[in-house]
């Protein structure tokens, strides 16, 4: 039995005060970042999207949630997501067919300043609750993005109508790569002045595909059974029946 008096020291145990701070938490939580570039510059993500240099002229024409200012129109459809807020968002296979890519991978791939999200189990159970996605999808992966950072990297292309500078996010790279004031951006968009806009002709489940205009040359496809040309045989006293049998069949 061990006596504890004043001359015996205490023993060290693990529990206890530790010192100024008390009890140290678990590892924090790394920061969420991406390479934007091709030089390696990494941007950190927040609210959904990478954190980058933002253009005066730009920021008056797109909220911080992605809501358009004066009159401009996303040429896709844009929605919230459970638990997210009032930040709008785009299937992202919606942007990459508007803008000429036919599946999100290479438009994540090609444009890195945009951050793909994965929803989860119930964010997808509410777009389908919602019409958002159609209820096939409930077993797949399911891509989304914010429609700020794809009016940022899109400008004028993305806006119903879109003409350059007046509707471009990046005014000053716009001038400094030449574009000329009013333009029209997309000069293949299917665009009426006064008509409602057809938002689903990107959307996959309504005929996506019709956006593209590849001519590809194709083989004629042969309809019924192949014509097949008869041999000339030359029937005789020791062939005639064999070649009965043969043309019975």
């Amino acid at each position: 039995m061990v006596t504890v008096t004043d001359d015996t020291p205490r023993r060290r145990g693990r529990g206890g005060w530790r010192g100024r701070g008390g009890r140290k938490g678990g590892p924090a939580v790394p920061k969420a970042e991406q390479v934007v570039d091709a030089d390696g510059t990494v941007a950190e993500i927040v609210d959904d999207e990478c954190v980058l240099a933002e253009d005066a002229e730009g920021e008056a024409k797109v909220d911080k949630l992605g809501n358009l200012a004066g009159g401009r129109e996303y040429r896709c459809r844009t929605f919230t997501v459970l638990g997210r807020g009032n930040r709008l968002y785009m299937l992202s296979t919606e942007p990459a067919r508007c803008v000429g890519f036919r599946d999100s991978y290479l438009f994540f791939t090609k444009h890195r300043k945009l951050y793909k999200i994965i929803v989860d189990e119930d964010e997808k159970r509410d777009m389908i609750e919602r019409d958002i996605i159609p209820h096939s999808y409930k077993g797949r992966s399911i891509g989304i993005v914010t429609a700020r950072s794809v009016f940022r990297e899109f400008g004028a292309r993305i806006i119903v109508g879109g003409r350059r500078i007046v509707d471009d996010y990046g005014v000053a790279q716009a001038r400094a790569d030449g574009a000329v004031e009013g333009d029209v951006a997309d000069a293949e968009d299917r665009f009426v002045p006064g008509e409602p806009y057809n938002k689903n002709q990107y959307v996959a489940w309504h005929g996506a595909s019709a956006v593209y205009h590849t001519s590809m040359p194709s083989a004629p496809v042969p309809s019924g059974k192949p014509e097949y040309k008869r041999r000339k045989v030359n029937v005789n006293d020791t062939n005639w029946m064999l070649e009965h049998a043969r043309e019975a069949r």
